[in-house]
């Protein structure tokens, strides 16, 4: 049986271009809020690969692969 796969892919700002990276979907990994200035709702992830929370801002989406 192969193992879910899950990404994250937005447009980053600090990077200036849209990204994917590797999502866990764990509880602890990850939570949604609303920002205060714009009313949009965000997702904060752990970035493994930077290792530090990242804020998804605009239009993210999850994306699974099996």
């Amino acid at each position: 049986m192969k193992k879910t796969k899950y990404y994250i892919s937005y447009y980053s700002e600090s990077d200036s271009k849209k990204i994917k990276r590797p999502y866990d979907p764990h509880f602890e990994k990850q939570y949604e809020f609303i920002a205060n200035g714009t009313g949009n709702l965000c997702k904060r992830y752990w970035d493994a690969k930077k290792k530090d929370w990242r804020t998804a801002k605009n239009s993210w989406k999850i994306i699974t692969v099996k």
